[in-house]
């Protein structure tokens, strides 16, 4: 039916109105790359779920995700053929238990948990020294509001960061920077965790209020050749780049300690319709870099990136046409923290364990 003529300037005003909340939705999105960009319904494999690390020390481990990152415990212990399951499938060092704690964080959608693994004997380091430098993975960052007061409790807890609260600035699709504030923190087993404050822009991950940090929303690695990134993350997990850029470092002074001027390009990878669970993803552009210890699973520090998936047979098919290396089939194995899964092994180009398993 017509619209009468007194009812024509309210569906003027409606519609300007819709095309305004628009034009404003799609300028938010390009003022900050790291919001969606995409729907969920495209996803192959889920944001990061667990990350797991082997720890020399479980005691100084559970001080420092207990204790700075407010993340709740969950001791475990898997005894004989399910071990050997484990030991076997992961590429753990041979063990007939393995012990360890799964840190959660109840109440923040999208956190990742941190699946801490007890080292079996004397242990090589993944990353000797903090050393960013080397290939492979580098550590874990989570989002902050203000972290003058975090910075407080970690000393309190007797952990140090690498240079104290640094900025630095990332750039949008426009050319315009924005500045966001860090501070890299040297968890035992030589890994880097990372807080984010992103000051005036949305918090990539939920933050708790009442302390001011959330849980862990992405892990970090250094890469021998950033473009291997896209037939493991791209083309088999179906992640999205949501931004690539080179920044030069600022020497020892900067949380990554690299020499002044290195060249790094930069990718984070997102799960689509994601705002958590990232991948940051770094290639030291002026050195080789291979790790003098490998990135072998039976190493100190992390050494694997879990993610689920609807349908496993799929991902192994993505990833032989991809070229990913498969490295175990679907296989039905234990969780440390109960229950049993259906997992299957890829690794990176330069050897990093990924577990895929199907919900």
């Amino acid at each position: 039916m017509p619209l009468a003529g007194g009812h024509r300037p309210l569906l003027a005003a409606l519609v300007t109105a819709l095309v305004l909340a628009l034009s404003s939705g799609l300028a938010c999105a390009q003022a900050d790359p790291m919001q969606p960009q995409s729907v969920p319904s495209a996803t192959a494999a889920s944001p990061l779920k667990i990350i797991t690390l082997v720890s020399g020390d479980l005691k100084a481990t559970r001080r420092f995700y207990q204790g700075v990152l407010n993340m709740t415990p969950q001791p475990w212990r898997v005894d004989g053929a399910a071990a050997a399951r484990l030991v076997a499938h992961w590429g753990l060092a041979p063990a007939e238990s393995v012990l360890g704690v799964s840190f959660t964080s109840p109440g923040l959608p999208g956190a990742i948990a941190v699946r801490v693994i007890q080292a079996t004997g004397a242990s090589l380091s993944n990353r000797p020294g903090y050393d960013s430098g080397y290939a492979g993975a580098l550590g874990l960052g989570f989002p902050a509001n203000g972290l003058k007061s975090r910075d407080e409790i970690v000393s309190a807890l007797g952990f140090k960061s690498v240079v104290g609260i640094t900025s630095m600035a990332f750039s949008r699709a426009d050319k315009t920077t924005y500045d966001v504030s860090e501070v890299h923190y040297e968890a035992p087993d030589d890994v880097l965790v990372l807080g984010v404050d992103r000051g005036d822009l949305r918090p990539v991950g939920e933050i708790e209020p009442s302390i001011g940090i959330g849980g862990p929303a992405y892990s970090s690695m250094i890469l021998r050749d950033a473009k291997s990134a896209t037939a493991l993350f791209g083309d088999t997990l179906g992640y999205e780049l949501r931004r690539e850029m080179n920044f030069r470092s600022g020497g020892p002074k900067g949380g990554m300690r690299l020499p002044a001027g290195a060249e790094v390009r930069f990718q984070q990878w997102f799960s689509p319709g994601s705002s958590s669970g990232y991948l940051v993803l770094m290639d030291l552009l002026d050195a080789d870099k291979p790790n003098p210890n490998g990135l072998s699973a039976k190493n100190r520090g992390v050494v694997m990136w879990s993610f689920e998936a609807r349908d496993l047979g799929d991902i192994e098919r993505r990833a032989r046409k991809a070229g990913v290396q498969v490295m175990q089939p679907p296989t039905v194995i234990p969780q440390p923290e109960g229950g049993n899964v259906r997992s299957l092994i890829l690794a990176t180009a330069d050897g990093f364990t990924v577990e895929v398993t199907e919900r």
